[in-house]
């Protein structure tokens, strides 16, 4: 019978999974419905650093560096019991989608106002498809290109018995995508999921802690590339390309202070100020 149970796992609609868990959070923690969700969203990734694999996607540092495990065991254990978590992990992979803002939308709806409105999929698909266009073929035209340049490298060499060094490496540029109001990851997730097997490097950034831990969550969960993600104030941020080392400091749970990386404004100067110095 428990056989039979998981093999319907990757069947069964993720977002019905989580309502499930969210009934019981408040069942038993009588919470407003905004904390059920954000608790959710903590059980979830208590989940996973128990159970799954965490080094693939992530970059920089350990995903979810500083969550406290011990934090709200009752409800863990009981919750898992129910394999809800297990459930929902595998149905959400087999049909990869941000079923954690679906759900906080949901509140949304019902009333728990918070001003933050997330883009419905029809538009993200649409703007990821704009922004990326052919990307998939250029890739395998890539692959494809530097199968043959290695085969002709390699055939030089037995027959020649010197390297072919007229051959000059290929280089395959790495893509870069940032979001900087990444809400619970949207946009970066659908580009991963829309294109697997691109050469993207995806980073985020949102000032909102509930926001920035959902997307957390949903990255390490469905993400099929390096990235990397930041709770700060995007607007105060200088210039942070790639290379910049504030990325270092991203995929915590508990998200280290990077005041020393905003920009400080230019002091100002009162009006009649100006003049009595002249």
């Amino acid at each position: 019978m428990r056989k039979v149970e998981v093999k319907k796992y990757p069947k069964s609609p993720p977002k019905a999974i989580l309502n499930n868990i969210l009934r019981e959070i408040s069942v038993k923690e009588h919470h407003f419905a905004l904390r059920s969700w954000e608790l959710l969203v903590e059980l979830l990734a208590q989940w996973m650093v128990r159970n799954a694999d965490l080094t693939k996607a992530s970059m920089c540092c350990k995903p979810f560096h500083g969550l406290d495990l011990k934090l709200h065991k009752e409800l863990y254990e009981h919750i898992d019991r129910l394999d809800l978590f297990r459930h929902y992990y595998v149905a959400a992979k087999n049909q990869p989608w941000d079923y954690l803002g679906d759900a906080y939308n949901d509140l949304e709806i019902r009333g728990n106002k918070t001003g933050i409105c997330l883009t419905p999929k029809a538009i993200v698909d649409m703007m990821v498809q704009m922004t990326y266009g052919d990307i998939e073929t250029k890739h395998e035209a890539q692959t494809i290109c530097h199968a043959i340049a290695e085969d002709y490298k390699l055939r030089y060499l037995v027959f020649n018995h010197v390297p072919a060094f007229h051959v000059r490496p290929m280089e395959f540029p790495m893509i870069t995508q940032m979001d900087p109001c990444v809400g619970t990851g949207r946009f970066l997730l659908e580009a991963s999921i829309m294109f697997p097997k691109a050469n993207l490097v995806l980073f985020g950034i949102d000032i909102n802690l509930s926001m920035y831990r959902a997307c957390l969550v949903n990255m390490v969960h469905m993400s099929n590339h390096c990235f990397s993600l930041l709770c700060a104030d995007s607007l105060r941020l200088g210039e942070c390309g790639p290379s910049n080392k504030i990325w270092d400091l991203g995929n915590r749970w508990s998200p280290p202070d990077i005041t020393e990386f905003y920009w400080k404004p230019k002091p100002t100067i009162p009006f009649l100020q100006r003049y009595i110095n002249k």
